[in-house]
């Protein structure tokens, strides 16, 4: 199995998704057509059978990226630790990430997967988050964790998906990204609460019209 989707995947790589067809499949992987189908029942249950490789390989990071992280001391610490473990492990699946998003994203179980997958994800990193409560400066603890992981979802997609020059046309390395990303975060979270200054009202005061 872990061979057809080995193909499958490289398959895509080469020639997008037209070129991912049961034939090319059997052939790239030298197996049988009758093998094919038993494993997956037909190209869609293929398409299946990769997304769920996909999260399981991001889950996988993930978990090694707050066990790594859980030894850090500091926000600022576990955060980077963090995510450095998943942008790479972003970069290295990218292929699979774009090959969902262009071609399947409209598909509603693999959308329900992805949709369990990211409150998994979102779960882990917020639990780190507050894990260094103390260090937040945030009235809303939770709150500021969730929209923390809201803005690592879109640094990592936008990883996935775009290239240093569709971004903005500045290359940057991983690391750079991660540590400019990690300081912003620790930025936000540890801020201290601005208060809306008060609305003053200028009275304009009127002549009554002469009658």
């Amino acid at each position: 199995m872990a061979r057809m989707l080995d193909a499958a995947e490289a398959l895509f790589a080469e020639g997008g998704d037209s070129a991912l067809t049961v034939e090319a499949v059997v052939k790239r992987a030298k197996t049988s057509v009758g093998s094919f189908y038993g494993r997956f029942g037909d190209r869609d249950g293929l398409l299946q059978a990769m997304h769920e490789r996909f999260l399981l390989r991001l889950g996988g990071a993930a978990h090694v990226a707050v066990a790594s992280a859980g030894n850090e001391k500091t926000l600022a610490g576990a955060i980077e630790v963090f995510l450095s473990h998943v942008f790479t492990a972003a970069h290295e699946y990218r292929n699979s990430a774009r090959f969902f998003v262009l071609h399947h994203s409209a598909d509603p179980n693999l959308r329900a997967q992805g949709i369990r997958a990211n409150a998994v994800f979102a779960g882990i990193f917020t639990a780190l988050v507050l894990s260094h409560r103390e260090e937040i400066a945030h009235a809303h603890p939770a709150t500021a964790a969730d929209v923390s992981w809201r803005m690592v979802y879109a640094a990592l997609a936008q990883q996935m998906m775009f290239d240093d020059q569709e971004v903005s046309g500045v290359p940057m390395t991983i690391p750079a990204l991660v540590h400019e990303i990690a300081c912003c975060l620790v930025a936000y979270l540890k801020a201290a609460p601005v208060k809306a200054a008060p609305v003053k009202v200028a009275l304009v005061k009127t002549t009554p019209a002469k009658r």
